[in-house]
């Protein structure tokens, strides 16, 4: 019996690894065709703790928050913020109970890095 309990855990436990992978490459996908489409290019992308970000007040656990370092043709590197959705069939999702409280996706776009 012990051997049944110890394999499901297991299996859970590669689902959800498998899962939270998923998720992390659809965000980093949006967060790239955003960018494109404002005639950007992305340098980096960084997962960060909400309460160091543009976010700070508006998150939780059903949200994640990258910073963005992204470059045009115009300006040096520039910054943005992306808040998104832990729900991988739907990252784009706008109904609260699937959000259990969160927020939705939203972007913030400063100036110019200093």
């Amino acid at each position: 019996m012990a051997i049944i309990i110890v394999s499901l855990l297991g299996i859970v436990a590669v689902v959800l690894v498998i899962g939270l992978n998923t998720l992390k490459k659809q965000h980093e996908e949006e967060i790239k065709t955003v960018i494109s489409k404002k005639g950007g290019i992305v340098l980096k992308i960084e997962r960060v703790e909400p309460e160091t970000s543009a976010f700070k007040n508006d998150f939780n656990k059903s949200n994640v928050i990258y910073r963005i370092i992204y470059k045009n043709n115009v300006d040096s590197e520039l910054l943005a913020w992306y808040r998104g959705i832990n729900v991988p069939n739907d990252i784009h999702g706008k109904n609260p109970a699937t959000l259990v409280g969160g927020f939705e996706e939203k972007w913030i776009f400063q100036s110019e890095l200093k």
